[in-house]
């Protein structure tokens, strides 16, 4: 079994990664000597050393460094085995000022009616953060990282996506246990970002068609002017028949001017074959960020009418409200109004 000797030993980032990663594929590993391992891993037992003067003592033993193939093997076979991770976003705070009378003044409610608070309470709201590779490839081969931050609980896309992912406030653990907020699941989640991120990524592609299709029609152009030389070379030898066959001269530019021709349209078609943008979307990792928000509990009220209940969250991370979903059309708003059927956003209002 993996046992720690020395638990208050400071381990470097890569000493600390390979026992990590030897305790999650189940093997085990056992320090015989400070920065010196035997290593079990599947059915393979190794020697592995972080210290280079501990090779002339352990001869055997595989050296385990950046850029060494023993890391190298490993950290390609983690990244292809983990790509997920869910964390805690932490130092928030929990308790805002006068919260009472910033929602009043974020929230919009038609004259005559008052938004009271009932019930607050700190949740955990899961965000979803999603990085795609996109690959643009034709003569050439670019790559780039799209990153999409999805709010699950409204399945809306994160516009602050930085300060979520600060790491200094990023945690495996949370500080306090909170509830989870009702949410998407997280396939639901990754649909939402993938379609985000193909917009995206058309967008792109279409700015390196236009810029490497310039460069292709230049190419081209030089391209058609040497053919263009080579057909004016043809004509010249056939005005200068040698031997006095200027009939056979004729023919022979002929022959020679359709392999012209042919060789320019195949060269061309070529190229722009070889020039069309290909694109590949993949998705390279995800990452389950819990964030504490409020949730408040609130209620319009309006003489001679019932209460009508109204959900708002509170944006710990952003300090303010966050747009709310009308009860009747969805679409995200902070101005309501009152009609026969209840509450509903302004735009959808059939008079009250």
């Amino acid at each position: 079994m993996s046992r720690l000797t020395a638990e208050s030993q400071n381990l470097s980032p890569l000493e600390r990664f390979v026992r990590d990663y030897v305790d999650a594929r189940d093997g085990a590993w056992d320090e015989i000597e400070p920065q010196v391992y035997d290593v079990l891993l599947a059915s393979e037992m190794l020697r592995v050393a972080f210290d280079p003067e501990a090779l002339p003592e352990h001869p055997e033993a595989q050296l385990a460094s950046f850029g060494s193939p023993l890391i190298d093997r490993l950290l390609g076979d983690a990244a292809g085995r983990w790509s997920s991770a869910r964390l805690y976003r932490g130092g928030l705070n929990l308790h805002p000022h006068d919260l009472d009378g910033r929602l009043r003044r974020s929230i919009t409610v038609p004259p005559g009616a008052s938004l009271h608070i009932d019930h607050v309470r700190t949740m955990s709201f899961p965000q979803g953060v999603f990085w795609f590779k996109a690959t643009f490839s034709s003569d050439q081969k670019e790559e780039e990282m799209l990153c999409v931050g999805v709010d699950l609980h409204y399945l809306r896309e994160v516009r602050h996506i930085e300060p979520l992912l600060a790491a200094d406030h990023l945690d495996r653990q949370p500080q306090t246990i909170f509830p989870e907020a009702k949410h998407a699941p997280l396939m639901q989640g990754y649909r939402f970002a993938r379609e985000r991120a193909t917009r995206t990524t058309s967008a792109l592609g279409n700015a390196r068609r236009r810029e490497w299709a310039g460069r292709v029609e230049k190419r081209i152009a030089r391209m058609m002017r040497y053919y263009a030389q080579l057909r004016t070379e043809a004509d010249e030898q056939a005005a200068r028949p040698r031997g006095g066959d200027a009939q056979a001269a004729t023919d022979r530019a002929h022959v020679r001017r359709e392999g012209i021709d042919r060789e320019e349209a195949i060269r061309i078609a070529e190229l722009r074959q070889k020039s069309a943008v290909r694109i590949h979307l993949k998705l390279a990792s995800v990452m389950l960020v819990m964030q504490p928000k409020l949730l408040v509990s609130t209620s319009v009220q309006v003489k001679d009418k019932p209460a009508m209940p109204l959900e708002i969250v509170w944006d710990m991370l952003s300090e303010s409200v966050e747009a709310i979903p009308c009860p009747r059309c969805g679409q995200p708003t902070f101005s309501f109004q009152i009609d026969r059927a209840g509450i509903t956003c302004g735009k959808d209002a059939k008079g009250s």
